[in-house]
């Protein structure tokens, strides 16, 4: 009996420990709810960046290291208020049919390909739709936004390959070379990382919807990480990707698209010109290394016979397509993108043929 009354007492015991966790994260995020708390946790690199770790709008990919997550309209403090529409592919824009009649051109790129702060009718990619569908010359074409913030031309690589290719574009057009040029995480290369095995992502991807978990994270890490100013290695900095990875990564991207019998179509990368947006005889250089990976872009249009489009030199001739070139000589404006969306459109209509389905 005695026994009995023992074993019944350790039976709840457990059970009421085994409730006590669920109960204390429901209460925990309730209080959280009623009084809110600031969970973000700001660092520039990419891959452990905070930001881009907003379970609202992002999740963590063992292979892109990021995606975005799907059939949302997203908004945060690293949008800066923005809001942008993500169809069921995490892809920018509306949804898009398994099949088209019409010529399907898809844009590979990082934040500038995605439009960052502009809306949906001003990014270069859904101009260059318009201007192309308005040509009764031209055969209509679907173009499709493919552009990810952050993202480098690793996980471009990889990305076409995952996502891009299933979805069968009859043309791949990819500008990269910013997110390349960043300091690595940790000064660790892209194609160094080692992130862990998706199951356990999946797992940190469903924590991070609670905000104890985020809040939990964000001491931690505000507790052990060291900040930015000692993590650079400013003696021999190491990028994201180096010029040899850039290239090589664009060469994969021009043979495997040719494979999938998808025509590829370089594109340059634009920075505001140092004679029309900066003091006289300034120096940057920033502007040295976009340049240098703009030469491998060049190189690997010119080596696989590619079709290149060079937006970078077209953008030399204006000194109105950024709005505050010191501060962010990333992102250019609507009057940019209209000029990026003119620069193509002029190309595929001097060379008509790559509107043409194989």
């Amino acid at each position: 009996m005695a026994d009995a009354e023992r074993k019944k007492g350790c039976l709840w015991k457990i059970a009421l420990l085994s409730l006590s966790v669920p109960a204390f994260i429901l209460i925990t995020e309730i209080i959280f709810t009623i009084i809110p708390v600031d969970t973000y946790f700001e660092n520039r690199f990419f891959l452990v960046n905070r930001s881009l770790d907003y379970p609202e709008v992002f999740k963590k990919d063992h292979d892109l290291f990021w995606r975005f997550r799907p059939s949302l309209d997203i908004t945060s403090r690293f949008f800066e208020g923005k809001r942008y529409r993500i169809n069921s592919y995490g892809l920018r824009g509306d949804g898009i049919p398994p099949k088209s009649d019409r010529i399907r051109l898809m844009f590979l790129g990082n934040s500038c390909t995605f439009g960052w702060g502009m809306a949906d009718n001003q990014t270069y990619v859904k101009q260059l739709e318009m201007m192309i569908n308005a040509d009764p010359s031209l055969p209509k074409v679907e173009v499709i936004n493919a552009g990810i913030p952050g993202y480098s031309s690793f996980q471009g690589r990889r990305f076409f390959q995952s996502d891009i290719v299933p979805l069968k574009p009859d043309i791949v057009l990819a500008m990269f070379a910013w997110n390349d040029q960043w300091a690595a995480a940790g000064n660790i290369p892209d194609d160094e990382q080692k992130l862990p095995r998706q199951s356990i992502i999946d797992i940190q991807n469903l924590l991070s919807r609670l905000k104890i978990y985020r809040m939990t994270k964000k001491l931690l890490l505000s507790a052990v990480e060291k900040p930015l100013s000692e993590e650079l290695n400013r003696q021999k900095p190491v990028y994201r990707v180096s010029f040899a990875d850039f290239y090589d990564n664009l060469n994969a991207i021009v043979n495997y698209a040719r494979v999938e019998r998808i025509k590829p179509i370089l594109l340059t990368s634009p920075i505001p010109s140092l004679d029309k947006y900066y003091p006289a005889r300034s120096n940057s250089p920033m502007h040295d290394y976009h340049e240098y990976y703009n030469m491998q872009t060049r190189l690997a249009a010119r080596n696989n016979s590619a079709d290149l489009i060079d937006i970078a030199q077209e953008f030399n001739k204006y000194d109105n397509l950024y709005d505050n070139a010191p501060k962010d000589p990333i992102h250019f404006n609507a009057e940019g993108h209209r000029i990026a969306a003119e620069a193509i459109y002029q190309y595929l209509k001097a060379n008509p043929f790559l509107l043409q389905r194989k």
